[in-house]
């Protein structure tokens, strides 16, 4: 009997063994599961468009390319498109408006530019598409919401995307705003308020004021007129290249110029709640757009412009014939100039992710010229990620999850 006992106690024993090391197997699974899923979902990968002009048969014409980056150096191609010149005559100068990366799907037009289409991230797939009325002119994204702004030829709408989790799918709803003619249209973080450009002004119809539409109060307040004082408006008037919320949705910035060959360009910063307004002509001044949002009380541009040396007088301009990454403090006035610019680039673009402050070598928020890097600051680090081969329209930060 005694034998039987210490047979069956050394069986359990060993059994206990297997249970204890087949559980100890499943947690490091599991946080191995864990830890990847943590990694993965931290990365951050980069949506851009890449254009490339064509000539064929004397019909001349641009290919877009929708493109997400990879750390691995992995590229998946979103989608596609083929626009006449003809089509985008006078939209192709900032073709960035025509494109838009959002939480989950990237927004672009069609070739006819009156098809909004939406491309899914992860299934790489069209998931909604929209005939508008109009020509589009402008489409933004806000992350946050999920939500999309579309500005046409005469009206405004904010269209709604909501993940059905029963059904897999995504299901969206358009909702006209208002009549008008509007640029540049940036939903703030928090989702209450529209800010953009309005062109109304009789006189003069390139003259832009700046404008918050209130979506609760189905109001609208102007911030900044399309008017410098008392001069002619057919002469001098505002130009808007750029909107930008602060993160507390307090706050718009924009690059604002008057009509001039160079543009000198600066940034100016509205406070929503109480309407006062700072013109940073003399600190801010050859600004390159666009200006983004940094934290509550700061945003970031790029200041400077190698081919400025023969136009005007920019002592007050630290390095002004190069370009660096500047921070605007909205609260002291001042700015504040990075370390990290590298010496031997011209940094241009900045948009911020949670790993660090991403920027490109070329200005092609402006132009077309092909070739083009992308770069990365992190603990004080410039770190180059990719070469883009033609043209950079629009680019920015994702995280896919």
């Amino acid at each position: 009997m005694k034998i039987k006992l210490s047979m069956w106690f050394k069986k359990r024993g060993k059994l206990n063994v297997f249970v204890y090391v087949f559980i100890c197997l499943i947690i490091i699974g599991v946080t191995c599961f864990v830890i990847n899923t943590l990694i993965k979902n931290t990365s951050e990968q980069i949506g851009y468009i890449e254009r490339f002009d064509k000539t064929e048969n004397g019909d001349y014409f641009a290919l877009f390319y929708g493109k997400l980056w990879h750390s691995s150096g992995k590229e998946d191609l979103l989608f596609k498109v083929k626009m006449s010149r003809n089509k985008i005559k006078g939209l192709d100068y900032f073709s960035v408006r025509l494109f838009a990366w959002g939480k989950n799907q990237v927004a672009y037009c069609g070739n006819d530019l009156k098809e909004l289409i939406l491309v899914d991230y992860k299934t790489k797939r069209e998931v909604y598409r929209k005939r508008m009325p109009e020509m589009i002119r402008y489409i933004s994204a806000n992350k946050k919401t999920n939500e999309f702004v579309i500005a046409t030829e005469k009206r405004l709408y904010l269209l709604k995307s909501e993940y059905i989790s029963k059904n897999k799918m995504y299901t969206f709803s358009l909702k006209q705003i208002t009549r008008g003619s509007f640029c540049w249209p940036v939903l703030s973080p928090n989702g209450k308020y529209i800010a953009c450009g309005e062109m109304d002004n009789k006189e003069n119809d390139a003259a832009t004021s700046l404008v918050v539409i209130d979506l609760n109060k189905n109001s609208k307040k102007k911030l900044l007129s399309e008017r410098f004082g008392d001069m002619p408006i057919n002469n001098v008037y505002r130009i808007i290249y750029s909107v930008a919320w602060s993160r507390d949705s307090r706050y718009v910035a924009i690059s604002t110029s008057t009509p001039a060959d160079p543009a000198y360009i600066w940034v100016s910063v509205a406070d929503v709640l109480t309407g006062n307004v700072t013109e940073f002509t003399k600190n801010t001044g050859l600004c390159n757009p666009p200006v983004c949002s940094f934290s509550e009380d700061k945003f970031i541009f790029s200041q400077g412009n190698p081919g400025y040396k023969q136009f005007g007088d920019f002592s007050n301009i630290k390095d002004p014939f190069r370009t660096k990454l500047v921070l605007l403090n909205i609260k002291s006035k001042r700015l504040e100039y990075i370390n990290q610019n590298p010496e031997d680039i011209n940094v241009y673009w900045p948009v911020i992710g949670s790993n660090g402050i991403y920027f490109t070598d070329k200005s092609g928020y402006f132009s077309g010229e092909e070739g083009c890097s992308i770069y990365k600051i992190k603990n004080k680090r410039v770190i180059l990620l990719l070469k883009v081969k033609g043209s950079l329209v629009s680019y920015d930060i994702l995280k896919i999850y």
